[in-house]
């Protein structure tokens, strides 16, 4: 490969995996609005989110992102429940080495890649 060539797949990398963490982020700032819990882990490059939403029939939803996949981890009319699953996946996940913090407000924004470059 030319470097032009190596320098713009390494530009075109890197815009992705922007792209990717403001998508991981934009599903966030609604939960950060509502007041609702939500947990940033980080390991090397690797992020895991842990968060509680509650829906308008007014069960909560503990829910684990792992690689941009939202999975939940448990539910019920008890919101107590759900921020013990969150607490609980979260302690596990620093054991393991992970930084987990929680995040009060999150915000977005579009990254446009330049198709003609």
């Amino acid at each position: 490969m030319k470097r032009d060539q190596i320098s713009k797949a390494k530009n075109i990398k890197a815009l992705l995996s922007a792209s990717i963490t403001v998508l991981f982020f934009s599903s966030f700032s609604h939960a950060a609005e509502l007041g609702e819990s939500l947990v940033l882990c980080k390991h090397n490059k690797t992020v895991r989110t842990l968060r509680v939403e509650i829906g308008t029939d007014q069960v909560c939803r503990a829910i684990y992102t792992k690689q941009g996949v939202d999975e939940t981890i448990g539910s019920g009319q008890n919101h107590q429940s759900c921020h013990d699953f969150v607490t609980n996946v979260r302690k596990n996940l620093e054991e393991a080495k992970w930084n987990c913090r929680e995040v009060k407000e999150a915000r977005t924004s579009n990254v446009l890649i330049n198709s003609e470059e």
